[in-house]
């Protein structure tokens, strides 16, 4: 075998394996909670509405947990991991100033690229068969009847739909070497495609446009019930193979950077005669005067498309949407049981806040702000020490607390533009459409998602702080995040009393959207990010720094 495809399966086995492990407990405890759900609440939904939200019709306690579990959260973490592999494969290596040494070898760029995705695809394969083992092994042991299901045809399908963003990664990556433009390219369409699969069904005369979203074809054709997909499958797999095609079209088309440099806001101020005074007084004469400036554009790509996605497509957007659905959501409302709600972080659908927060706050905006604070959380100080420039910051006269805390003003900074942005686009949509929203429970509301956000951004900081590895720090924040969401979703079902134990239940629980400022939520995300922002200095200082 040769040596690029082993050490692309080794370097990203551990990704893939967190993120299957993680997925497989979620399944287990989300089955194990659904046994005790009263089904019969699924009898008042219409068959029609079923398969929009995802659940298919005749569901029982094995399908609920299946699709809940695997084809929503399943579905986002497994793609997100994709997408990290794929963005590795040539803008990582590129960012990181490695891939001029691996082509200095007899190595073709065709090669790397075709061999990275063959690694890729092999990693899939073997979560593909656990996940497939997790799926038929926890209903036995919790004695839920999985007669009729069809495991393998839907973990199939589920995992060559994520495989899908992976290597849209991959292509854009190679044309353009920046890591950040294929995560945020890859990353926006798995969550546009998401919610157009979920969203346009609902709009008459829009339903056929729903085939246009990737996940569309993830659930197509119940593959749970009906078995795989073949049309489905030929899709997602063609489409996966013509990006790996562009991927090696693009890494053979342009010059390779030794080592990513990206072009500042700052230096393109800096570049303009009219800013360029203004530009060095900002960012002062020394390397290390303004390390909050380079931070900030440093993330500038990232946080900007995520800041525009949220005001444009997720606020301002919605407001029509909603105004020419009115009698659909009529409809959802009346026939919509309340426990279901928790799937989609609460809400109500005869409401404009209640669709705002199902269709925005309750998932999509939680995983958009914190796409950007653990970004730059776990490469403040791990990702300093990855690209051996934190030795060349600490041999200026600054302390490890001062480099520490000039990153932390720089998440804050685009913690709070995300936040804002997304109150912006929602307040224009509730002006413009006319929907009657409260402007203060709006701003409240997006304040708790600040907050929600600062605080994974600060354990993704404790944990680079803590052990300097930039994966492990996005990993375990994100998968924290993930399933603590999942866990507050079964407590709301069943009215747990773990729920006020959870960030979760402070950033929405008490539905700001609709009763506004809760000042214990306020209190509560803020001390625990303080805590834990503040664990992060002693950790700094007492570990031996990689060089």
């Amino acid at each position: 075998m040769s040596a690029i495809y082993l050490r692309s399966v080794t370097s990203h086995a551990r990704a893939v394996a967190l993120g299957v492990l993680a997925l497989s407990i979620l399944f287990v405890f989300g089955m194990a909670v659904y046994r005790s759900i009263d089904m019969s609440i699924l009898d008042q939904l219409p068959d029609d509405l079923l398969t929009v939200i995802g659940i298919g019709p005749k569901a029982d306690v094995a399908s609920l947990a299946y699709n809940a579990i695997f084809s929503t959260y399943g579905s986002l973490l497994l793609g997100g991991v994709a997408i990290a592999v794929g963005t590795g494969v040539v803008a990582g290596r590129e960012r990181d100033g490695s891939i001029g040494l691996l082509l200095a070898n007899p190595i073709s760029r065709g090669r790397l690229v075709f061999e990275s995705a063959l690694a890729l695809l092999t990693l899939y394969v073997v979560a593909a068969i656990v996940l497939f083992g997790v799926g038929l092994l926890t209903p036995q042991i919790l004695d839920v009847s999985i007669e009729g299901l069809s495991i393998g045809g839907f973990v199939t399908q589920l995992v060559i739909g994520t495989l899908f963003y992976g290597f849209l990664a991959l292509a854009v990556g190679a044309w353009t070497g920046k890591t950040q433009v294929a995560i945020g390219v890859s990353s926006s369409v798995l969550i546009v495609s998401f919610l157009a699969a979920g969203l346009l069904p609902l709009i008459s005369g829009w339903e056929e446009f729903a085939r246009l979203s990737p996940w569309y074809y993830i659930n197509s054709g119940d593959p749970l019930r009906n078995g795989l997909d073949v049309g489905a499958v030929s899709i997602l797999g063609g489409a996966s193979a013509l990006f790996v095609l562009v991927a090696w079209i693009g890494i053979n088309r342009r010059d390779l950077q030794p080592r990513s440099v990206n072009i500042r806001i700052l230096d393109r101020l800096r570049g303009n005669p009219l800013t360029a005074h203004l530009a060095e007084r900002v960012a002062g004469r020394t390397l290390v005067s303004k390390i909050w400036i380079k931070t900030i554009s440093q993330f500038q790509f990232l946080s900007l498309l995520v800041s525009i996605f949220m005001f444009g497509l997720m606020g301002l957007v919605m407001g029509p949407i909603y105004a020419d659905m009115g009698t659909t959501m009529a409809q959802l409302a009346d026939s919509y049981p309340p426990e279901m709600i928790a799937f989609f972080g609460g809400g109500d659908f005869g409401t404009a806040e209640g669709f705002f927060q199902i269709e925005i706050f309750g998932l999509v905006a939680p995983l958009a702000i914190m796409i950007v604070t653990i970004a730059i959380g776990a490469k403040s100080i791990a990702g300093e020490e990855k690209d051996h420039t934190l030795g060349l910051l600490l041999a200026n006269p600054v302390s490890r607390s001062y480099v520490l805390t000039q990153k932390l003003i720089a998440l804050f900074i685009w913690g709070f533009v995300v936040a804002f942005a997304t109150f912006a686009g929602v307040a224009l949509a509730n002006l413009i459409s006319n929907l009657g929203m409260d402007y203060l429970n709006i701003l409240a509301t997006c304040v708790h998602l600040m907050l929600l956000g600062y605080l994974f951004g600060g354990l993704a900081v404790l944990l680079g702080a803590a052990f300097g590895r930039v994966g492990l720090a996005v990993g375990v924040s994100a998968g924290a995040a993930l399933a603590i969401q999942v866990i507050n979703g079964m407590a709301e079902i069943n009215n747990g009393w773990w729920k006020e134990f959870t960030p979760f239940y402070w950033y929405s629980g008490t539905d700001p959207l609709n009763n506004g400022l809760s000042v214990t939520g306020i209190v509560i995300l803020s001390v625990a990010t303080a805590i834990i922002i503040g664990s992060s200095y002693p950790l700094l200082k007492r570990r031996d720094l990689r060089g």
